[in-house]
Parts: C-alpha cells; sequence; structure tokens
C-alpha cells in the first residue's frame, strides 16, 4: 500500500511581512509644536531670544548704576549725566536725593525688563506691550552714564522679537491653551417629541 506524497500548497497566503497595528489602535501623530514631556507649547528661537535680550538689558543697567555709585566716591561730579547738570556741594542733601533717584530709576528698569521677560517665557500676549514699556522705561537710563544706557539696546532688540511671527504663533498656541474654545455639541438622530416609545 502507497501512502500519498504531501505538497505543498501553491495557494497559500504569503506571510505578511510588516506588522500590521493592533485593531482599535491608531498611530500617535507627533505634534512639532507641542513638547511631548510638558504637553506645552514648545518655545521658538524668538522667545529664547528675548526673554535673554531683555535679562541682559536689566543687568547691563544695574552695572551701569553700580560703576556710577563706585565712581561717585571719589568724583560725583563725573560719575552721572544727573550728577553733571547738577552742580552740588559735598554732603549736600541734593546729592543723596539724586542717588536715591538713580537707584529707583534702575529698579522701575529692572522691573519692567523682568516682567516683560517673565510673562513672555511663558506665553502671555500682553508681555508685547509690556515690551514696549520696557523699551520705553529703560530710557531713562540716559540720565546715569553710557554703560546703563546700553541697557536701552537690549530692550529694544527684545521688544522687536516678541513682535517676530514665531513669537505670535507661540502666544497664540498659549492663548489657547488658557483658553480652549466651546466644546461641540453633537448632533443626533434619535430625538423623540413626546412620550418615549416604551412608554406608549
Amino acid at each position: 500500500m502507497t501512502h500519498p506524497v504531501p505538497t505543498e500548497r501553491t495557494d497559500a497566503a504569503p506571510a505578511a511581512s510588516v506588522a500590521e497595528p493592533a485593531i482599535g489602535t491608531v498611530a500617535a501623530s507627533k505634534d512639532a509644536t507641542t513638547d511631548p514631556r510638558t504637553g506645552e507649547p514648545r518655545r521658538p528661537w524668538s522667545i529664547y531670544g528675548a526673554a535673554a535680550l531683555l535679562y541682559l538689558g536689566v543687568a547691563v543697567v544695574f552695572a551701569g548704576l553700580l560703576w556710577a555709585f563706585w565712581q561717585s566716591i571719589d568724583t560725583f561730579a563725573e560719575a552721572a549725566w544727573l550728577h553733571r547738570v547738577t552742580p552740588t556741594e559735598p554732603g549736600s542733601l541734593i546729592r543723596v536725593a539724586m542717588v536715591s533717584g538713580e537707584f529707583v530709576v534702575a529698579l522701575v528698569i529692572g522691573a519692567a525688563g523682568i516682567i516683560a521677560a517673565h510673562h513672555a517665557w511663558w506665553g502671555y500676549r500682553w508681555a508685547r506691550i509690556a515690551g514696549l514699556i520696557a523699551v520705553a522705561l529703560s530710557c531713562a537710563a540716559l540720565i546715569i552714564n553710557p554703560l546703563a544706557s546700553a541697557g536701552i539696546a537690549f530692550a529694544v532688540l527684545g521688544a522687536i522679537l516678541l513682535w517676530l511671527p514665531p513669537s505670535r504663533a507661540f502666544f497664540a498656541r498659549w492663548h489657547l491653551r488658557r483658553h480652549p474654545g466651546p466644546p461641540v455639541a453633537t448632533i443626533t438622530d434619535d430625538v423623540y417629541y413626546g412620550p418615549l416609545p416604551r412608554y406608549r
């Protein structure tokens, strides 16, 4: 008795070479504008630059103020522009008032720059207006000395970066995150008027 020799089937389906995703799963799409670690909008280069320039402008103003204070020990009349245009006597209250005023000016400039940089970093759109205010207030550094006045240039550059398209898109994404639109109502066809069918 002879047994039939098994033959290989030619109509067998070829083995799948690529694994298919499981049923009910969808490949997650990568959003380049969102940080996957935090879920927050990614900061563009313009925001990094604006924050750095605004902070640097504040640092330069305070460096100029400290240099003016140091020079005031020996050459008070030449330490600051305000000292040169206002003749005073050693030990007078006017000198104390001028030095105090310069310190207050530096504090106001620093507060404006820090507020603009901090809130721009966290995506508040009104930080662009705060940047312009910081530029305007930084002009008061002219009463101190040329080193402090150099902070104006940093403030101007930082404020410009806040108005560039990448920064505006970043602010828009943060605004949408903080103020999402109302949920869209789902429309269904199963609407009954009058008694429900199970009560008829």
